[in-house]
């Protein structure tokens, strides 16, 4: 789930210092990544730069391109950081696993200020190469963890084997892509809606 961070807490954590030891590095790292965030959350992603989040967290350029290339690798990694991951475990059941993925998903849009953040980052990945790869892989995590779930669902039976995977994986990430574009995320209720017409569909014939 989005946290929103104190910034006052941040910036005490990032006083700018060399990186040496690994736990001071990965200390560092992870709050120039909440940082980022925060600013992402507040400003957008076309509005904030990398000297906008140098002196948000109180460190030097330098100590951020010691970590990341650039700003897009820095505000995909903070994204992912805080949007975590969708790879539901194995439920027993296709239509549980979908519901979890989706309903994971979902309540990070339904926090303050994310589905306008992930709205600008996909319109700017429209005209910038270097996004639009770095935010193509991290939306295909969401496709791993999909088929992943089909394909279960498909060798424990419950899930047709001539379905065209492809085509399901898409009818179900289609459901979060439009939580982007109508910028609402669905309520729980109406999740578990979609969810049973997807079993439905997907479950072999008697």
């Amino acid at each position: 789930m989005a946290i929103k961070h104190d910034p006052e807490t941040t910036n005490e954590a990032l006083a700018d210092e060399p990186v040496g030891a690994d736990e001071n590095g990965e200390r560092v790292r992870a709050a120039i990544l909440d940082t980022t965030y925060d600013l992402l959350i507040d400003k957008g992603y076309a509005e904030v730069t990398t000297d906008d989040i140098a002196s948000a967290a109180r460190v030097s350029k330098a100590t951020i391109y010691r970590h990341w290339r650039s700003k897009q690798e820095l505000v995909v990694d903070a994204a992912r950081k805080h949007f975590g991951k969708v790879d539901a475990p194995d439920l027993g059941s296709f239509g549980e696993e979908i519901h979890w993925i989706l309903e994971h998903r979902l309540q990070d849009y339904r926090e303050p200020g994310t589905l306008r953040l992930v709205g600008s980052l996909v319109g700017a990945a429209t005209s910038d190469p270097q996004l639009q790869s770095l935010f193509t892989e991290w939306v295909e995590q969401l496709s791993r963890s999909i088929r992943r779930a089909i394909q279960r669902g498909i060798a424990r039976g419950d899930v047709r084997p001539e379905v065209d995977i492809l085509a399901l994986e898409t009818v179900i990430a289609g459901i979060v892509a439009r939580t982007v574009v109508a910028q609402h995320s669905f309520s729980l209720a109406t999740v578990t809606g979609i969810v049973d017409l997807i079993s439905t569909a997907a479950t072999p014939a008697d």
